[in-house]
């Protein structure tokens, strides 16, 4: 029987990851087979690491190999290492892999989508996987990032797209904070040499606290994900958008952990609430003009976003909860409104409400789905995102009612904007849209709108996971 000590977990991993990109590439030919065997893939990847024991971090396989969890994993100068803070992150990642892949089975992005999902999810997992570097990781991160919003542009810029405005948009935030991360270093790098001048703690927290805002993409640095949804496929938004999001978060809360003066000596929680509730109001404000399904959606999502960069302004677990609250009710009420969108921009080749025009009578599942899923975005009654809104605008009121109450009118904005939507969808029928839902993209409508209002009806259900997602974050 072979024997071989501490095989690297990681490497089993990132194995994973390239075998996972290769094979879809090499099979994109049968690109709906793929995608859904990627889903399944990603699915139970997903929660193999979530409920990994670092308690007990060497495993013993019957071939009588033994893997180390805990190993490190050295390339060109970087470390990484699985630890019990970046284990749900990954989990999470392989969870919105595999939604988006499950989507693409039924309406494709495009035939290079599968691959370029797995190198973009391997090299976000890398990047929570980093723990030593020629610099502070931090620090080095958002370098990082550049370079994934650079692969990211592929996955956004969709063949038949005149314009990618959106996705050349996305560079932009990481792109600006890089610098101010690499200055900020250089200021935490003299704090051992002059521990007592309270000077250089202010710079380099006013510098990552700018970095982080920048990274965050509020207001007036929003605008790439609504182009984005008018320009792009609706999964490869989704997907993208969730990814970077999430990794920002986490980013913010390693550099609140590890750098306390942050917070202490910068003006985090002014530039937090401020900039986040403008962008909170703006998304609603600007929602109520859209007149592309997608570009409504992706104010929307600003709006919904904006309320997140918000709930960061205090800092401690409570806040983290429910920014973790609200981010798990967000990647459900856009999962939900892009299983409607793709199956309609693959029936009837366009997201431009005049194009919609009773399409709501030939695919009631689908319409329905955009509806109830961009209504949770903006936190309307019996959505999935009602439950999360309600709460920050209770902890909102209660240092203040006037932003919670600005906040709740820009809603209203962004309702009234799918009320339009909802007139022309199920209104007068249009002879030109002689399109047909199928059985299938019904089915999945259906489900999607079953979890929806299950969560709607019962969010506790997802207490265990932000419990669990916590540990990361705090």
């Amino acid at each position: 029987m072979n024997q071989t000590a501490g095989l690297p977990f990681l490497a089993l991993l990132l194995g994973f990851y390239a075998l996972a990109a290769v094979t879809s590439y090499l099979l994109r030919a049968h690109r709906r087979w793929v995608a859904l065997s990627g889903a399944a893939a990603a699915l139970l990847a997903a929660a193999w690491v979530w409920s990994l024991d670092l308690s007990l971090p060497l495993w013993v396989l019957p071939t009588g190999w033994t893997v180390d969890l805990e190993a490190p994993l050295m390339l060109v100068g970087y470390t990484l290492q699985l630890q019990a803070h970046n284990a749900p992150v990954i989990a999470i990642y392989l969870l919105i892999t595999a939604l988006s892949l499950l989507i693409d089975t039924q309406h494709h992005a495009d035939d290079a989508f599968p691959a370029l999902a797995w190198l973009i999810a391997g090299g976000y997992t890398m990047l929570a996987l980093l723990t030593g570097a020629p610099a502070s990781p931090l620090i080095v991160a958002p370098l990082l990032l550049i370079m994934l919003s650079a692969l990211g542009v592929y996955l956004l810029h969709h063949e038949h797209a005149t314009t990618f405005h959106g996705a050349l948009r996305t560079l932009l935030p990481p792109v600006l904070a890089a610098p101010l991360f690499l200055i900020g270093g250089w200021w935490i790098e003299q704090i051992p040499l002059s521990p007592q001048d309270l000077s250089i703690t202010q710079h380099a927290g006013a510098l990552l606290t700018l970095g982080v805002l920048l990274l965050l993409a509020p207001f007036p640095l929003h605008a790439a994900w609504p182009a984005a949804g008018e320009e792009s496929p609706p999964v490869a938004v989704l997907f993208l958008s969730l990814l970077y999001q999430l990794s920002v978060l986490y980013l913010a809360a390693q550099i609140a952990n590890a750098y306390p003066f942050v917070h202490r000596q910068s003006d985090w929680s002014l530039w937090m609430s401020s900039l986040g509730l403008v962008t909170a109001i703006w998304g609603g404000v600007a929602a109520l003009g859209a007149i592309h399904t997608g570009r409504l959606w992706g104010y929307a999502a600003v709006h919904d976003w904006g309320l997140i960069v918000l709930a960061l302004a205090t800092p401690g677990v409570r806040s983290w909860t429910l920014v973790l609250f609200l981010f798990a009710l967000r990647t459900i009420s856009m999962t939900t409104t892009v299983v409607g969108l793709s199956a309609l921009v693959r029936q009837t080749g366009t997201l431009d409400m005049t194009g919609l025009r009773g399409i709501g009578l030939r695919m009631p599942w689908s319409s329905t789905t955009v509806l109830l899923g961009g209504l949770g975005l903006v936190g309307f009654p019996l959505t999935a995102g009602f439950a999360g809104h309600w709460a920050a605008l209770q902890a909102l009121a209660i240092v203040d009612w006037r932003p919670a109450m600005a906040i709740v009118v820009a809603s209203v904005g962004a309702m009234l904007g799918f009320v339009r939507l909802t007139r022309l969808m199920f209104g007068a029928h249009d002879n030109r849209i002689l399109v047909h839902e199928s059985a299938l993209s019904a089915s999945v409508a259906a489900g999607a709108l079953v979890i929806t209002l299950l969560i709607a009806t019962t969010p506790q259900m997802l207490s265990d996971l932000v419990t669990r997602a916590l540990a990361a974050f705090s």
